[in-house]
């Protein structure tokens, strides 16, 4: 079975030690949504602070928090979207045994879901742009292969993941408007956000062929959480650090 966590709306920190503290856990195959409150910059693992920084974006009431993902890609104006995160262990409860071939059955099913609702979007045929981020941090403006864009142009979902000994944490994003900094390089999915959830939920339950049931965290998980804010993402230094891409 999918565990489905509860809609959790919170700030970055929160939101990323959540996402790690399942994890490092290792409980069960869960799948979670949330929104970011407030709206957030998020950085790439691989990206380093020192390129980034003079380019983040202002919020409409001065600067935006930044918080520091543990997966990779580039850096992501997260408002008016549905985030997602599912952890699992690669080759078991329908996972692939490669990382590569997470994001291609992940987004097919919910590419699927999509359209059954009447969004209209295309899968991305190849990798485009600048994928290390060097001269373009944005995510959404450098589509990696399989990355969900509409028939009109822009991104519309893309993911991204870390593994340890076998267990995968794969974030996602999945747009429902634009914002300042990203403009015509995002493109809304054209539905609400309950419906854009539903999709997600159903796409990816399908894709690894699991039932669902809707579970709560663990004490564990919860004592994890706490930890690992306060000793990361509590932590400008983690948010500062000097990465750059890999070679």
């Amino acid at each position: 079975m999918l565990r489905l966590l509860p809609t959790l709306e919170a700030d970055g920190p929160t939101q990323m030690a959540t996402d790690e503290a399942l994890l490092e856990a290792a409980v069960a195959t869960t799948l979670r949504l949330y929104r970011w409150r407030p709206a957030t910059v998020s950085l790439g693992y691989f990206q380093a602070w020192e390129g980034i920084a003079p380019r983040l974006p202002p919020g409409p009431a001065g600067p935006l928090p930044v918080v520091r993902r543990i997966t990779g890609g580039g850096a992501i104006w997260h408002d008016h979207e549905v985030t997602y995160a599912l952890v699992g262990e690669l080759g078991r409860d329908g996972l692939p045994e490669r990382v590569r071939d997470v994001y291609p059955l992940l987004h097919g099913a919910v590419m699927a879901e999509l359209s059954r609702r009447g969004a209209s979007v295309d899968r991305q045929e190849a990798d485009a742009g600048d994928r290390r981020y060097r001269e373009e941090p944005r995510c959404f403006a450098s589509p990696a292969a399989d990355d969900l864009v509409s028939a009109a142009g822009g991104k519309v979902l893309g993911s991204a993941a870390r593994v340890r000994e076998r267990r995968i944490l794969v974030h996602g994003s999945l747009k429902l408007a634009s914002n300042p900094w990203d403009g015509v390089a995002v493109a809304a999915c054209g539905l609400p956000w309950d419906e854009a959830a539903a999709a997600l939920v159903t796409g990816i339950a399908t894709a690894l062929g699991l039932g669902t049931t809707d579970g709560q965290m663990t004490a564990g998980e919860c004592a994890a959480q706490k930890r690992i804010h306060a000793e990361r993402y509590g932590n400008d230094d983690w948010v500062q650090r000097r990465l750059g891409p890999r070679a």
